[in-house]
């Protein structure tokens, strides 16, 4: 059995505890003080006899837990059941995206990174049980996300690729396929592709020899060309997000990317797949889906925990049980508790 909290977050409200508790102790050495200035102790317990100092710390206590108790309930506290391992279908998709500067261009709105960010948002429904995987590269490659049936996990890190991810700019298209290559899983006999998206610019061009790794391991290339091949200015940004400029070259002169479709079409003639030019989202997932839907699958195995139940109500339930006794409880002294003091008091004096 595991336990978790689904709000952790709230947690840090218990920091308010310690802070009520240093409140409570100054005002009562505040009280204390003003009723020095009034009158001496005798006197003030003659005109309130029926009063028990005790009793307020028992409500401070009472109210103190009840408010942990109201956080602990706030956070959910859940049990998941055992580990199991579970058996689904899938073929394996390894999505390589250029975050190179020359993505940001705005030849197609609102850029180039970001229509492709959509196009493979839009795909990760399409794609049930199959195991996805992400490479980002520019002048280097790196693997984003392993092979994983969860994709909110890898929509999750998509939406942070930008070209400062990556620090070496340029487009190797050499170091993208290596990296891919390691990301498939050749245990499994299902059918393995590599999505290549980006504006087709390789500023190596000796990618041709590494294509024959993905080969040796039954991967397939099908690629996608964002950008248009009459191109447009890269611009440069502020920390605001305003354009400050253009990137430029030795010269000076401001550097015009372009679509370059011959580079994509070629890697994907060498992958045996196929190569698509964006013009629509919808297009692209058309394209996309075709891909998919030819796919080979096999059974694997997963290991996953079985649903979450939450517990809140226990630490609901205690919180307000102990709100009612705190309510139900009077500041003034108790009678049986009085006699018990006097039957003291008696004795004492007896013995005495």
């Amino acid at each position: 059995m595991t336990f978790r909290f689904e709000h952790s977050e709230m947690l840090h409200a218990l920091w308010v505890l310690p802070l009520l508790l240093g409140w409570r102790l100054y005002l009562l050495w505040w009280a204390k003080r003003q009723r020095a200035k009034f009158a001496n102790h005798k006197a003030i317990w003659r005109l309130a006899p029926q009063r028990d100092a005790s009793k307020s710390w028992v409500k401070f206590i009472l109210r103190s837990l009840a408010l942990t108790g109201l956080i602990i309930a706030a956070a959910n506290p859940q049990q998941g059941g055992k580990v199991e391992n579970q058996t689904i279908t899938g073929a394996q998709l390894v999505f390589a995206l250029d975050v190179s500067r020359s993505m940001l261009v705005e030849d197609v709105q609102p850029n180039r990174l970001e229509r492709a960010r959509q196009l493979i948002n839009r795909m990760l429904p399409q794609m049930s049980n199959d195991q996805v995987g992400l490479v980002a590269f520019a002048g280097k490659a790196f693997p984003v996300v392993p092979l994983t049936p969860d994709k909110s996990s890898l929509a999750m890190q998509l939406r942070n690729l930008d070209p400062t991810s990556i620090s070496a700019q340029g487009t190797n298209f050499s170091a993208m396929i290596s990296t891919a290559a390691t990301l498939f899983n050749q245990s499994i006999p299902s059918d393995r592709i590599l999505i290549v998206i980006g504006d087709g610019e390789d500023h190596e061009g000796n990618w041709k020899d590494r294509v024959d790794v993905l080969r040796k391991i039954d991967v397939r290339v099908f690629t996608v060309g964002i950008g248009t091949e009459k191109g447009g200015l890269i611009p440069e940004r502020n920390s605001q997000g305003r354009v400050t400029g253009y990137v430029k070259d030795k010269t000076g002169s401001a550097v015009v990317s372009r679509l370059e479709p011959k580079t994509l079409q070629e890697l994907a003639d060498y992958g045996d797949g196929d190569y698509h030019f964006l013009t629509s989202l919808q297009g692209g997932e058309q394209f996309l889906k075709n891909v998919i839907a030819g796919l080979g699958r096999s059974e694997f195995e997963r290991k996953i925990f079985t649903t979450y139940q939450s517990q809140y109500q226990w630490p609901l339930s205690f919180a307000l049980f102990l709100l009612c006794i705190e309510w139900l409880m009077f500041e003034k002294k108790t009678r049986w508790l009085q006699r018990i003091q006097s039957i003291g008091k008696q004795k004492s004096s007896d013995n005495g």
